[in-house]
């Protein structure tokens, strides 16, 4: 997180700051807009395929390498990270839903905040505003790790040193000059955890995830059936298998700061068998209006299936 400057310098950051705290987000920094720092990167992923069903990430290319695309003018991009809740329990029958998903669709929690601080930045309309989150054409953690929120770790995640990687991300491109905030150094070392601890062997090489091993991608993009090859590990939504081993994740010394109400964890079925007797208002009454929606009533009771047969082929 960016510090209060104690000397009074860089008035204009520190209020700015303060803002972004004052509206719940947990941390705030600034780059230079321009063309990605991992564009190269990006496109080489596209070109093998790695996106898998995710066909959108192929559009829109240029205006997701370069915010200047989307803003004409822009000048800064003001990234924002807000951390949602990571200890979580539930019961061992249970199946497993990546925990960003718990709490209200973060779009929805996010969105507001992002026009209030658009508002401010904007000094009454004195300067252009855009703000993203997600489902932009963006790279929002290029931006992330450009700004000093932290770095992109080996499992492809921005990592903060202070509160680890358990956060969401969103931005604001404007054509007002603001100081840039110093980039993270990368504080990954030798460890090799996520990339060790992944079932599905996904993390193909250090920060490459090939969507077309992934359970995230299985459980939540992939669309019909889903492929032979496929094992989820008990995971009915997302995985979050990668964060839970990394250091940075579990250190005693990591900050928790305050969680957004809406971000308040829900309850969850006690078992993917319960799942499939679900109707859809049943459906709806766990998951309306969290991420979860994003696979579907089918989707969901899909993934079910594959847990019970996993479980069914660990037991014979």
């Amino acid at each position: 997180m960016i510090p209060i400057p104690e000397s009074g310098e860089n008035s204009e950051l520190e209020e700015l700051r303060r803002e972004a705290l004052k509206l719940g987000f947990s941390a705030l920094g600034i780059a230079r807009a321009g063309i990605s720092p991992h564009a190269e990167r990006f496109r080489d992923w596209i070109q093998a395929g790695m996106h898998a069903g995710m066909s959108w990430l192929e559009k829109n290319t240029e205006r997701r390498l370069d915010p200047t695309h989307s803003l004409e003018g822009a000048k800064s991009v003001v990234m924002l990270s807000l951390q949602y809740q990571d200890e979580i329990e539930a019961p061992p029958s249970a199946p497993k839903i990546a925990r960003y998903a718990r709490g209200r669709d973060y779009h929805k929690v996010m969105v507001p905040m992002l026009k209030a601080l658009c508002d401010h930045i904007s000094q009454s309309g004195r300067w252009k505003t855009w703000y993203c989150v997600d489902a932009s054409p963006i790279l929002e953690r290029d931006w992330g790790e450009a700004s000093g929120l932290g770095w992109i770790g080996k499992n492809g995640l921005l990592i903060n040193r202070e509160m680890g990687s358990w956060f969401f991300l969103g931005g604001i491109v404007t054509d007002r000059v603001l100081e840039a905030t110093p980039a993270t150094l990368d504080h990954c070392g030798s460890c090799t955890r996520c990339l060790d601890a992944c079932p599905t062997n996904a993390i193909v090489k250090p920060r490459t995830v090939d969507a077309r091993k992934c359970i995230s991608y299985w459980t939540i993009e992939h669309k019909g059936d889903l492929p032979a090859e496929s094992e989820l590990h008990g995971w009915l939504f997302g995985c979050d298998i990668c964060q839970e081993v990394c250091p940075w994740n579990t250190r005693p010394a990591r900050i928790h700061p305050k969680i957004h109400d809406d971000l308040t964890p829900r309850p969850i079925p006690q078992s993917a068998e319960e799942i499939l007797e679900f109707s859809e208002v049943d459906y709806l009454r766990y998951f309306a209006g969290t991420p979860v929606t994003r696979t579907g009533f089918s989707g969901l009771q899909r993934n079910a299936r594959a847990l019970i047969r996993e479980s069914q082929g660990k037991d014979s």
